[in-house]
Order: C-alpha cells, then sequence, then structure tokens
C-alpha cells in the first residue's frame, strides 16, 4: 500500500479527507489533538472542542484515522447534549421538543446504544390515549401526514438492544392500536394515503398546484414503505411474545403492501422508484433517498436494491433528499438539500447489500460535512456543501448525530440482530483499512469490546473471549464479550473514488395550461422541453411534439382529468396541475340545512360552523334526487385554526349517506391563521349511489379525534356532488 494509501480517505473534484485534515478550496480543517479541530476559511480561523465521552458511553478510535475518533466522540457528545432535564432526547438546538419520527429515526440509528434510557422515554412520551402522536404538519398533520408508524422502527431498535419484555408487549398494544386507527380513518387499498416521510414543507418538495387536501389524499413512496415496516415490525414483535398466530395477519399485511408498493412506484426503465402517486393516479417521478434506502433496509426492494441505491443520484456533497431538484424553487431546506441523517440511511442501505463504493461515498459525505461545521447540523445546500445556505438549520441535530454512530455501530461494524443473535457484517472500505476498536457497547445483559482489523465485506476470522468463533453472539449471552474480527478483502473491490454516480439535477418547468377545452387541449412551450406527455385520469395515454393535443374517449366517465409533462435531454418535469373537464348537468350542489346534536336546528347565513360540541355534532345537507353511479363527493369549506404548513388541527368528520358511514373526511388548513373567509374544497371521496333521493351529512364521532385532541373546527358552506361514471 503507498504512503498516499495510508493518508487520504478519500477525494473527488471538490474536496478530500485524510486521516487529520478536510480541504475543499479555501476552506480547511485540521485536527490538532483528539479535543481540538481548527478550520480556516481563507482568512477566519475558528477552533471547537470535543469534550471526552460522557462517563458509561461506548467508545471507539482508531489509529490510522484519528479524524475517525474525532468524529465519533463529537457525535456521542450531541446526542447527550440534546438529553433534556427531564431525561428525554430534544430534536436539536434549534428544536426544543421531542418528534415523533425524529426519535424513531435516531434510535433506529444508534441513539439506542448512545443513550438507551433517554430513547425510550423519548418514545415512550410520543404516545397518547394508547397511540401514537403525529408530529405536526402539512395541513394540521394526521391523517394528512400519516408518518407517525416509524415510531415501530425505534421501538424495535430499543427492544432489540435492551430485551425489555415489558416495553415489547408496551408496543405491541402502542402499533395494534395505531395501525387499527389509521385502517379506519385512511382507508388503505392497500396503498396509504398521506404525505411523504419528513419532507413537509409542501412548497420545497410537492407541485404547487396541490393543496393539503390532496397531499392527504395522495400516496407516498416513503410513508407506505413505514406502513409495510411498522406491520412486519409489529408481526416480529408477536413472535418474540410468543404469538405466532396473531403475527401471522401482519405479515400478510406487509406481504400485500409490498406488492403494492413495488408494482406502483417502481419504474424499471429508470431502475428507481417514484416518489408519489397523486390522487388521480399520475406518478411524480423524483426520487427519494429516505423512502429508497428504507425500501432496501426492510427488503422491499428485494434483488431491486443494488440498481436502486446505485441510481440514486449525487452531488459532489452527497446524496439530496429527492431529485431531480425543483426549478421554480431556489430556496434549500428539503430542496436543494442533503440531510446527513437520510446520507446515513443510504450509508446503511449500501452496507446492506456489501456495495462498498456507496459505503465510502456516503461516509465521505458525513464526514465532511461534521468537522467542517464543528457540530451534526440539520442540513446543508446539495451543489454548495454550505449549512448557512438553507432556509432553516440547527447544530446538534439529533438524527445527524445518531447517523453519524450508525455509520460506525452499523456500517463499519456491521451490528445486525437476526434470529435471537447480534451478526457483525463489518463494511469496511480500503481507504479505512486498520484497526477499529469499539469498547463498552451494551447491548442486552452483555458488554462489548470489539477490534476490528482489514477492510472489504469477508470475515476471515474470528476470535470471542480467546476462543475461535463465528461473527455471530446470542442475545442470551452475559458479561463482558471481547472479539477479534479479520477482515479479508474478496476480488474486485470497488472504490468510491473510481465509480460514477448519477449526477443530481434540476428539473425543467412544469407546463402551463393555455385556455384547453375538451375537445382541444393546449398548453403554454417550456424551455428545453423536446416532448410532451398527455395523461388522461392519472395514464399516460400520448407523447407529443406540438403543445397541443385533441383528446379521443372511449369510456363513460363524466369527468375526466388530464395533465401533461415536459420532457427534454435526460430532464423531465413534474405533471401539470389537472385540467378537470366534468359533462353538463354532472354536479349538484348541496347546502347545510340542519346542524346539532341530533341536526334539530336551521342553519342560518348559508353556512355551518363546526367544532367538538354537541350542539354541532351532526350536520345534515339539503336532500338531492340522483341516478344510479358513481359520484365523487367533496366539501366546501374553511380551516384557518393555523397555517397550511404546521400544527396538529386538521379537521375531520365522518361523512354519511342516508345515515350510513361511508368515509372519514378530512379538512385540513387550507389558508394562514384566522383568515376565515378563504374557502377551498375537500380531497374526491367516492360513493356509488342507487337512483333516488339520497340525504347526506357530516358527524363527529369517536373516530374524529385528531392528533391535537381539542381544537377540531372548521367552516361548511356546502357539500359538492361530481358524477364519476
Amino acid at each position: 500500500m503507498s504512503p498516499r494509501r495510508k493518508t487520504v480517505l478519500y477525494t473527488n473534484r471538490t474536496y478530500s479527507l485524510t486521516a487529520r485534515n478536510f480541504h475543499q478550496g479555501s476552506l480547511s480543517a485540521e485536527l490538532l489533538s483528539p479535543q481540538r479541530v481548527e478550520i480556516n476559511d481563507g482568512d477566519r480561523r475558528n477552533s471547537f472542542f470535543i469534550p471526552p465521552l460522557p462517563e458509561g458511553c461506548p467508545g471507539y478510535h482508531s489509529d490510522q484515522a484519528p479524524l475517525l475518533t474525532a468524529m465519533y466522540a463529537l457525535a456521542m457528545h450531541e446526542i447527550h447534549r440534546n438529553v433534556t432535564p427531564e431525561g428525554v432526547l430534544k430534536a436539536g438546538d434549534a428544536w426544543s421538543g421531542v418528534w415523533t419520527r425524529d426519535i424513531a429515526y435516531a434510535a433506529a440509528l444508534g441513539a439506542d446504544l448512545a443513550a438507551p434510557a433517554a430513547c425510550r422515554a423519548s418514545l415512550e412520551c410520543r404516545v397518547r390515549d394508547g397511540v401514537v402522536i403525529q408530529d405536526t404538519g402539512t395541513g394540521g398533520g394526521w391523517p394528512i401526514s400519516t408518518d407517525r408508524v416509524s415510531w415501530a422502527l425505534g421501538a424495535w431498535a430499543y427492544f432489540q438492544s435492551s430485551g425489555d419484555k415489558k416495553w415489547l408487549r408496551f408496543c405491541i398494544d402502542t402499533l395494534k392500536k395505531t395501525f387499527a386507527q389509521d385502517e379506519r380513518v385512511l382507508r388503505p387499498n392497500p396503498l396509504f394515503p398521506g404525505e411523504t416521510s419528513f419532507l413537509d414543507w409542501r412548497e420545497q418538495s410537492y407541485p404547487k398546484d396541490m393543496t393539503p387536501a390532496q397531499i392527504g389524499a395522495s400516496y407516498a413512496f416513503s410513508t407506505n414503505v413505514l406502513h409495510c415496516l411498522g406491520r412486519r415490525l409489529l408481526a416480529r414483535m408477536l413472535e418474540e411474545d410468543g404469538r405466532s398466530e396473531e403475527a401471522k395477519a401482519y405479515h400478510d399485511q406487509a406481504s400485500a403492501l409490498a406488492q403494492a408498493i413495488n408494482e406502483t412506484f417502481w419504474r424499471p426503465g429508470s431502475s428507481s422508484y417514484a416518489m408519489l402517486k397523486m390522487p388521480d393516479g399520475c406518478l411524480d417521478t423524483r426520487v427519494d433517498a429516505l423512502a429508497t434506502a428504507l425500501a432496501v433496509l426492510s427488503g422491499i426492494a428485494g434483488e431491486r436494491s443494488l440498481r436502486a441505491l446505485r441510481s440514486l443520484p449525487r452531488s459532489n456533497y452527497g446524496t439530496p433528499v429527492f431529485t431531480p431538484y425543483k426549478k421554480g424553487v431556489a430556496e434549500a431546506y428539503h430542496n436543494r438539500a442533503i440531510w446527513p441523517f437520510v446520507e446515513a440511511f443510504v450509508l446503511l442501505a449500501h452496507a446492506d447489500v456489501q456495495d462498498l463504493p456507496g459505503v465510502e461515498f456516503g461516509m465521505a459525505s458525513m464526514l465532511r460535512a461534521a468537522i467542517v461545521n464543528g457540530t451534526n447540523k440539520e442540513n446543508f445546500h446539495a451543489e454548495t456543501g454550505k449549512a448557512d445556505e438553507t432556509l432553516q438549520n440547527s447544530d446538534c441535530q439529533l438524527w445527524s448525530a445518531a447517523g453519524m454512530l450508525g455509520l460506525f455501530y452499523h456500517a463499519l461494524l456491521g451490528i445486525q440482530y437476526e434470529h435471537g443473535s447480534i451478526v457483525f457484517s463489518p463494511c469496511v472500505p480500503r481507504a479505512l483499512s486498520g484497526s477499529h476498536w469499539f469498547t463498552g457497547i451494551r447491548i442486552r445483559n452483555m458488554v462489548l469490546d470489539v477490534h476490528l482489523n482489514g477492510y472489504g465485506t469477508n470475515v476471515g476470522s474470528v476470535i470471542i473471549n480467546g476462543k475461535a468463533g463465528s461473527p455471530v453472539v446470542s442475545l442470551d449471552t452475559e458479561g463482558h464479550v471481547q472479539i477479534e474480527l479479520e477482515l479479508i478483502p474478496g476480488d474486485g473491490v470497488e472504490e468510491a473514488n473510481e465509480m460514477t454516480f448519477p449526477r443530481a439535477k434540476e428539473d425543467m418547468l412544469a407546463p402551463v395550461w393555455d385556455n384547453p377545452s375538451p375537445s382541444l387541449l393546449r398548453w403554454k412551450p417550456v424551455s428545453g422541453a423536446k416532448l410532451y406527455e398527455i395523461f388522461y385520469n392519472g395514464v399516460s395515454k400520448r407523447r407529443v411534439r406540438k403543445t397541443s393535443y385533441y383528446p379521443i374517449h372511449t369510456s363513460r366517465s363524466f369527468s375526466r382529468s388530464y395533465r401533461v409533462r415536459a420532457i427534454g435531454d435526460a430532464r423531465v418535469s413534474e405533471p401539470s396541475a389537472p385540467y378537470i373537464y366534468t359533462a353538463p348537468g354532472c354536479t349538484t350542489f348541496l347546502s347545510p340545512e340542519r346542524i346539532g346534536e341530533n341536526a334539530e336546528y336551521h342553519v342560518e347565513g348559508g353556512q355551518a360552523w363546526l367544532d367538538t360540541r354537541p350542539c354541532t355534532r351532526l350536520l345534515l345537507f339539503s336532500p338531492a334526487e340522483l341516478g344510479t353511479g358513481t359520484y365523487g363527493v367533496r366539501i366546501h369549506y374553511s380551516n384557518a385554526t393555523a397555517s397550511l404548513r404546521d400544527s396538529d388541527t386538521c379537521a375531520l368528520r365522518e361523512l354519511r349517506v342516508d345515515g350510513t358511514p361511508v368515509a372519514i373526511i378530512a379538512l385540513p388548513h387550507n389558508t394562514e391563521p384566522n383568515r376565515w373567509e378563504d374557502f377551498t374544497v375537500t380531497a374526491l371521496t367516492r360513493v356509488h349511489l342507487d337512483k333516488g333521493r339520497h340525504e347526506f351529512s357530516l358527524c363527529f364521532t369517536p373516530d374524529c379525534v385528531n392528533s391535537n385532541g381539542s381544537v377540531n373546527q372548521c367552516m361548511v358552506r356546502g357539500l359538492e356532488l361530481v358524477r364519476l361514471r
């Protein structure tokens, strides 16, 4: 091995990492001692200090790469800095509270081994009335945001490392009740609606025309992976608790959902999964890095795993959370950004399929970000690598620090849990060849000290407490366990420096309609477009070169939705806003007529105020004479309790037809606080009706309790029926 190879950990056209240094143009950082780093940015110099590891924490050190030792210590320090006086883990310096998805992902990445008591307390505090609390999000949170099921990842990680049976049963009860509530309200078919996991700034990641109601009626790849994985983990929990028969139902649900995910989102032509299925069935073909990684780690991707990972577009600084970037959005937060916790999951997915180039690339991205900022930042700009160029950021971000620990525990050392045992499956790039010492890792009733030597993914020899063995340790083992793992490089070990990933790019602007009609669709030209793809009711029908199209219809549909997508040289746009045509005479508007505990009062002023009081429990609309067919029902409403982006006060009501419950309707925030004059419509709910007179009503029931639990209100002006077929 050459002297340079002993020093250089990673290099590309933008930056380089050595055992003690970072260089990026005029920006550099140097590890002056195990506790001190000096950053030089042109004429400015700054130092930061890394405190010693907190007492009792698991340790790590590497003689040949002191940078790794220092960044491990920084991550461990920041995990413990996030422990509040109440003993829970806040999300970061800028985020004082405990967030469901943050603690769940952090625990799954490695916080369960770093701060187990705080992890458990944090997970526990995100359960109320027996169900997992959804974080605030678009339109007032659940059920527009539905990624609270990520809690299962953190809960399972804590059980694996602790073995606590009482915790296991608490998790089983919580997840069963949470899943049952989701199924009643979300009505999966089998995909679950709800926005993308953690990408909850709608203007950053969703098409501009999509309202919170439409986001709640769409199907996100990431969130469906979480629903599938959550059910698989619940099944494993039940098996651990000796309830195999009960576990089978959740295994079956997960299998059906995994099949639907692959059938819906996988795109063989690009070897990638689409990010989103819109309510009309049209796909937003952006690539979601977190969702892809979780699909690999959960087994959903199966034989597609390596192709999907190597198809993830990258920048010089890492893996953007989604690509292509939105051309019409210049600001970086989710758009045009890299999040270290997402990078960590992508890294672990590469390690799971033993893909060393991907592992090396992810490690370099995370190490660079930590040393140049002196902290584990929330995010940074994908094309400049700078943390101060995003709309919002935080030092000491919990899941970023946990992701750094995951690099060590679950990639380098390769800790996995299988069939009642710890299995070591190390993944060490050639640049990190040498000795790695892990000390004081507490898992259940054992304390592990592991010496890892060599590089690659093949374990050549194993010595456990002085005796030859295999890289497997039973979870029933007690006491101090000393392990020596020697890696033997396999044939053709690639290096990330020598491998080319697809380059992250910006998309094209979406086409804008130009006075379309049902007989002639027209749209304005898009710069750079070579072709335009026409969608009819979500299905791709034709590609044309012109900016117009004469549709031909053979179906009996009374309502038609059209979209168009621009296609250029190696770039595409997101789908346009829909142009919806409904045949004359196929819409019916019903006014609110009576309200009360039993609809005993007449509605005055043409609109009805709904909250959780008995006197607004039931809203009855004027009756309608209708023909036999399929109809779409949507409510004209206003919810101005909080902003479009935040809070937990999405209103919920049960839709009844002729007194029979049909569905739970979400009425999310549609404007800014207190602007009750702004009205919109809910997503369509399909119902089949026979010919005759029908009565429609909205009722507040126990299934309509939202994440807030008390504020659940909206203003309703009417109910619209749209004849579909």
